[in-house]
């Protein structure tokens, strides 16, 4: 909680950094979410020892080193000393996790390798990571919530299937955001403010604070707020375009802007918590934010020039949501009883340039070319060309309600079970329209100026039982035995297609149902070491297609990912050095692929087909190295791969993809190493933290005829600070080596663009607590 934390952590708003890591430093450290068990000047009166991290990754309160599973934690103290605000920022810190974004709020997560290379399609299959905020699953199709991090108790990220527990979704793996909760013991009060200035690009700020109060002896409200405007740094430069079939030419002079990729993320939040009496307590929770962009966060520098784009159209969005939430917490007959419901509602509006589009595509011709079929002369009348410049808007509201109760029996017992019912619900209304405001009377849809549009309703549903039964052979050997039945619906209603659809209404509708299960078994033989062993699975819930063809049915059934896992929890040498690690294999079965093919229908559809495996290797070591310096770091080796021939139509004569084809967005090692080291100078406390990570190559789909490859790229960040007192001044330069990251070849516009990170930045942070 911020109550732990100490002068010498402060808040600012970072961006990228750059580090070449040694193949040693990459096979051998780990994790990140160590923290001083005494400040510097304490040391002299007590040793050091690395300080106990707690997780409910299990649904309960343990410590790190006793769950037996791969959790890697990024927890308050280092939040707050990487200056970590955001999804791409802390992404960076752990190695299990990987994406593609073509901007902010747009990102599409995995762990542990397992991509199958879909698009995002609203209409498509759901993600294989569950993203939680607090209690709630926020899962969403291609625009998982980008949460702005502050005053964040801890990020936990549990590696590998997690279907007894979180079900749906958590297929590969969970990320769980979990925010500070009220704290009765006492007052609380701090801010935080920065100021930055991106080499070739503009300056940003960002002011944050949080207040803890206590209201009596039984209750305390939080309150925290928040707003960051970011700097932009790609340039929209003057170009022109000429459509090569109809001559036309354009400019973008009312759109070419320097720096025009600008973010400002604003929010509060606000939770509540009362004891009832001795044994039950409420704690509710209400968090408000929106994010606003303008400009891309992808350039051209093959095409344009380095940090350049050149863009025909306004690229806009902005994302609000709304969550509110309440636990209720009590205890009958020395059984744990809990109950937690949330409701989750989001409106997203995104304009977006497709101009490319009318180049690449001869269909654009019809729209704004012709305006009638002579059918006497079996031709199109033809009429002199319009501007075809195409501009995609995007506007979907979200809302999920989620709803668990749960037992648990008190921890020490020999046989201990925790066990209990889930409901969630989820709504997407989106209408997608893709306009050309020049087009030809007659051509468009519902008398607009949309040639193409997709407004529907998606809705999913999940209904579960689930529990996990352990037992304590001896006092160093517990088995676990796991399972979740469980009852899903999706269903899709609504218009999709042009004036030239002779269905375009959808109503169609699908459920499944199923069992999981997950077998663990643990050796502890003694306080500070830990093995285990565990079989476990994780499936993502079937659905339905716009449309069916001779290949593709008008539903997909759920996939399923079985894991075979080894792991180790360490804490050596006196409790000064922590080393985690897992080794595993999971097969991935009738693993669902959404793709686009115009050969076989205008819509994007899913299927079952082909089957694929991942082999891999998490460690991650933290180190009191001296009574002044710390290392942490992480590593993941994977080997994520097709493990029989994928061919999309049954008709061609050789694969798409053979089998051994490395799954996409997936790179081999992910890690990163940190150190920093605290010393008292003159009347200061003070800090200098040096953190690289690196990231291996990767590809951006999984067609072999399509696919290119993401370079690798390492990242370094440097800072510095002194604190007195309650106050600290840090100064930071992000990304020193200026760095160009392939975060993402971007090609779903037609006109492939390169999603990079924030250039060498400069940063100045003040931070104050009461």
């Amino acid at each position: 909680m911020a109550g732990s934390e100490t002068a010498l952590n402060p808040r600012a708003k970072g961006a990228r950094a750059k580090w070449l890591m040694t193949t040693t430093c990459a096979a051998a450290l780990g994790l990140p979410g160590v923290a001083l068990a005494q400040t510097t000047a304490e040391s002299d009166a007590a040793p050091r020892r690395i300080e106990v991290i707690t997780v409910t990754a299990q649904k309960r309160e343990e410590s790190l080193q006793d769950v037996a599973l791969s959790v890697q934690v990024l927890d308050n103290t280092f939040l707050d000393q990487q200056q970590i605000t955001d999804f791409e920022e802390y992404a960076q810190l752990l190695p299990s996790v990987s994406f593609n974004a073509v901007g902010p709020g747009s990102a599409q997560i995995y762990i542990r390798g397992v991509s199958d290379g879909g698009d995002g399609n609203a209409s498509g299959s759901q993600p294989s990571v569950g993203l939680y905020l607090d209690d709630q699953p926020v899962t969403a199709i291609g625009r998982n919530l980008d949460v702005h991090i502050y005053d964040v108790s801890r990020i936990e990220v549990l590696g590998g299937p997690q279907g007894t527990l979180y079900g749906a979704n958590s297929q590969a793996g969970t990320l769980r955001i979990i925010t500070n909760a009220p704290d009765r013991s006492g007052f609380e009060a701090g801010y935080d403010l920065s100021t930055e200035s991106v080499s070739e690009g503009g300056v940003g700020y960002s002011a944050e604070g949080f207040v803890n109060l206590p209201l009596g002896d039984r209750a305390a409200l939080r309150l925290v707020g928040w707003h960051d405007q970011s700097a932009g740094y790609i340039d929209n430069v003057p170009a022109t375009q000429t459509f090569s079939r109809s001559g036309i030419t354009v400019d973008n002079a009312a759109y070419a802007e320097e720096d025009f990729n600008e973010e400002t993320t604003s929010g509060a939040r606000a939770a509540l918590q009362i004891d009832l009496d001795d044994n039950w307590t409420l704690t509710a929770r209400a968090l408000h934010q929106t994010q606003e962009t303008e400009g891309v966060w992808d350039h051209d520098p093959e095409d344009v020039g380095d940090l350049e784009v050149a863009r025909f159209f306004n690229d806009r969005s902005e994302d609000t949501f709304t969550q509110v939430g309440a636990t209720i917490e009590g205890n009958i007959g020395g059984v744990d009883l809990t109950y937690s419901g949330s409701y989750l509602d989001r409106e997203v509006e995104y304009d977006n340039d497709y101009s490319a589009y009318a180049e690449y595509s001869s269909f654009i011709d019809y729209y704004t070319c012709y305006y009638a079929y002579d059918s006497a002369a079996g031709a199109y009348d033809f009429y002199a060309c319009e501007d075809p410049r195409i501009q995609y808007q995007d506007r979907s509201q979200y809302t999920r309600d989620s709803h668990e109760f749960r037992i648990a029996t008190p921890q020490q017992n020999r046989l201990r079970l925790i066990a209990g019912v889930f409901y969630q619900r989820a709504e997407h209304d989106f209408d997608f329209d893709w306009n050309i405001p020049t087009i030809k009377p007659g051509m468009a849809v519902d008398g607009g100026t949309a040639y193409f549009t997709t407004n529907q309703v998606r809705e999913d549903t999940e209904a579960a039982l689930f529990g996990e039964l352990s037992y304590d052979l001896t006092d160093r050997v517990t088995a676990t035995l796991g399972g979740r039945v469980f009852d899903t619906e999706s269903s899709i209603q609504g218009f999709v297609g042009t004036v030239f659809t002779a269905n375009p209404e959808v109503d169609v509708e699908q459920s499944e149902s199923g069992s999981l299960y997950k077998f663990n078994l643990t050796w502890q033989p003694s306080a500070d070491r830990l093995f285990y062993a565990t079989v476990s699975e994780g499936f993502r819930p079937g659905g339905v297609n716009r449309a069916s063809t001779s290949n593709i049915p008008g539903t997909y059934d759920s996939d399923l990912i079985t894991n075979y896992e080894f792991g180790w929890k360490t804490t050596l040498a006196d409790g000064i050095l922590r080393f985690n690690g897992s080794a595993f294999l999971m097969d991935w079965e009738d693993v669902q692929f959404t793709r686009f093919d115009p050969s076989e229908s205008p819509l994007g559809l899913t299927q079952n087909a082909g089957q694929a495996q991942v082999l891999g290797l998490e460690a991650d070591v933290s180190w009191l190295a001296t009574d002044a310096l710390t290392l942490t770091g992480a590593v993941t080796l994977l080997q994520a791969e097709l493990s029989e021939d994928f061919t999309q139509n049954i008709n061609a004569a050789t694969p798409d993809a053979p089998d051994g084809t490395e799954l996409p967005y997936i790179p081999s090692v992910k890690g990163y190493l940190n150190a920093r080291y605290e010393f008292a100078w003159r009347d200061f406390d003070a800090f200098w933290n040096v953190r690289g990570s690196y990231v291996g190559k990767s590809y951006n789909d999984l067609f072999i005829a399509s696919r290119s490859e993401q370079d690798a790229y390492a990242l370094l960040n440097l800072s510095a600070g002194l604190s007195r007192s309650n106050w600290t001044v840090t100064a930071y330069v992000r990304n020193a080596t200026d760095e160009r990251a392939e975060l993402y070849r971007n090609a779903t516009d037609f006109d492939s663009r390169i999603t990079t990170n924030q250039p060498r930045t400069f940063g100045l942070s003040l931070s104050q607590r009461f």
